[in-house]
């Protein structure tokens, strides 16, 4: 009888023991990373250079297109493969005009037949337009790339603001979660006239 006791108290205390260690996680959050331009001249994007303890953690990219006004913004998150996309929070944010937000749509990249597919808001904060990605299904483990066409934008807006903030899932024990804060920002008129 004593042997039945001593063994359940101890079942017990392993499974405590287990259940604590499965909900550890460590976060990391990111920062200062390194704004970059593209090499092509005709080409408007910049990208935040994220680097973690082994090199180049993740990479985020906008790519404006202006004629003169901003049309679309096509951006794109690639990373690690050790690492998965949990989740991608973007403002865009017109700083000049007249105060409006930019009213942007979705377009792909989200189909296909794998599920859960990915799970996507898009909505007006303020002077934002700010686009969640709640859940990236299929495309966690992949190089995302998202299209923003914009739908009617300030008029007199000519520079923006893009934030980006990205939650990574780097796999362990514990899981390790990066947090990579950044923006970028773009001025239509110098963009056009390089």
């Amino acid at each position: 009888m004593r042997r039945r006791a001593l063994l359940a108290s101890a079942l017990t205390a392993a499974t405590t023991v287990t259940a604590g260690c499965s909900a550890v996680e460590r976060r990391t959050e990111h920062t200062d990373p390194a704004v970059k331009t593209s090499d092509n001249p005709r080409d408007d994007e910049k990208y935040l250079e994220f680097l973690g303890d082994g090199g180049e953690l993740a990479v985020v990219g906008v790519d404006p297109r202006f004629a003169p006004l901003a049309e679309h913004f096509h951006t794109w998150v690639s990373h690690t493969e050790d690492t998965e996309l949990q989740s991608l929070t973007q403002r865009f944010v017109a700083l000049d005009g007249d105060g409006t937000p930019p009213q942007l749509s979705l377009q792909g990249p989200f189909m296909g037949d794998s599920k859960p597919h990915p799970s996507v808001s898009l909505f007006r904060d303020g002077r934002a337009a700010v686009v969640k990605v709640h859940r990236f299904g299929e495309l966690a483990d992949e190089t995302v790339f998202i299209d923003f066409p914009v739908v009617q934008w300030p008029e007199s807006a000519r520079r923006v603001v893009v934030e980006s903030t990205v939650e990574l899932v780097q796999a362990g024990l514990p899981d390790r979660i990066h947090v990579l804060d950044g923006q970028l920002e773009f001025d239509a008129e110098t963009e056009n006239s390089e």
